[in-house]
């Protein structure tokens, strides 16, 4: 599934010259996180999030520094701080930066951008021009409607046995040597033991998705932390 697929397409936008309280008053009537600021022929200029809400002269919450930091600051910031607190439209405090996707990204990638830059929602764009905007809640909306079926176990016992263990062996995270597995009618056998609880559940979580596996016997324990480490 692409970008294009679970974007929203109805996107809230502003102008370069959007007040700053019509633009706060935007993210708390839409339940958004940020909005592009685009130019006449819908080319994104920018984007204004919360963060760059967050410290405001009218609420008093402009970033201070201790004294004995006040001395070291570099002025360009400052000023820039300055800028973001007090001025009043949105071309002077947005973001010029904009992390985007292309609609053709898979939901993967859109995924791993979102977490990367810790962001919420990020611009579809194409050739600089705003197609949409996918979200972690857009991401999360396209769940429902992934059907999710497990093929018929397979007939070959050694045959499921041996893509699993491939599958085992692929992980960084995971000692193979200490893990064993065996398989009879679809139903996996899991022994030996892993270092930690996390990587007991990802162990199971993987098997569990290996076409043909219909159940999952784990056996496996944690190993003390002290042989772990």
């Amino acid at each position: 599934m692409q970008a294009q697929e679970a974007m929203t397409k109805d996107v809230v936008t502003v102008g370069p010259e959007t007040a700053v309280g019509e633009i706060a008053g935007l993210l708390v009537r839409h339940r958004i996180s940020a909005v592009p600021v685009v130019a006449e022929d819908n080319r994104v200029v920018g984007i204004v999030s919360q963060t760059d809400l967050g410290h405001r002269s009218e609420t008093a919450t402009e970033k201070k520094r201790k004294w004995w930091l006040e001395a070291f600051a570099n002025p360009d910031a400052k000023a820039r701080e300055f800028i973001k607190s007090h001025a009043h439209e949105a071309k002077d405090i947005m973001s010029r930066f904009v992390v985007s996707v292309s609609p053709q990204a898979s939901l993967a990638e859109v995924a791993d951008i979102l977490d990367s830059h810790r962001i919420r929602q990020v611009p579809v764009m194409e050739g600089g021009k705003l197609l949409g905007m996918i979200s972690r809640a857009d991401l999360v909306r396209k769940l429902p409607e992934v059907t999710v079926s497990k093929p018929a176990a397979r007939s070959d016992n050694g045959a499921l046995q041996k893509a699993i263990w491939e599958q085992i062996k692929a992980q960084s995270w995971l000692r193979s040597a200490y893990v064993s597995v065996q398989v009879r009618d679809g139903v996996a056998e899991l022994w030996g033991a892993v270092d930690t609880a996390d990587q007991h559940r990802a162990l199971r979580v993987l098997v569990e998705g290996v076409p043909g596996v219909v159940r999952v016997e784990d056996r496996v324990g944690v190993l003390p932390q002290m042989v772990a480490t």
